[in-house]
């Protein structure tokens, strides 16, 4: 059973990864800012490895605004792939879907 911490969480992940999904901009602005997923996605393997689960992601989630806010502006100069409600979310739930206890 999910805490309600994971609860929350993941309806915050799945409207960003919807964000994400509905995106109305060039092909190009699009690529940028699934980078900077890809990124934020690669950095949560790196600090989480390949076996954790919901909470243990909520945790790092908790405290993930300042270096997913780094990793955009490292990515791409571009402010508009910054928006952290799109790009931090959308790479949460991506990464969600391999928590040992995602159903």
């Amino acid at each position: 059973m999910s805490t309600p911490a994971v609860q929350v969480a993941m309806i915050e992940w799945e409207e960003g990864r919807r964000r994400l999904e509905s995106l109305d901009v060039p092909p190009r602005q699009e690529r940028v800012i699934r980078r900077v997923v890809d990124e934020i996605v690669a950095e949560l393997e790196r600090r989480l490895g390949q076996v954790y689960s919901l909470a243990e992601l909520v945790r790092v989630y908790d405290e993930s605004t300042a270096w997913c806010r780094d990793i955009a502006q490292l990515t791409t100069e571009h402010v508009w792939a910054h928006d952290l409600s799109i790009v931090q979310d959308a790479a949460f739930a991506r990464f969600a879907r391999n928590a040992s206890d995602y159903r």
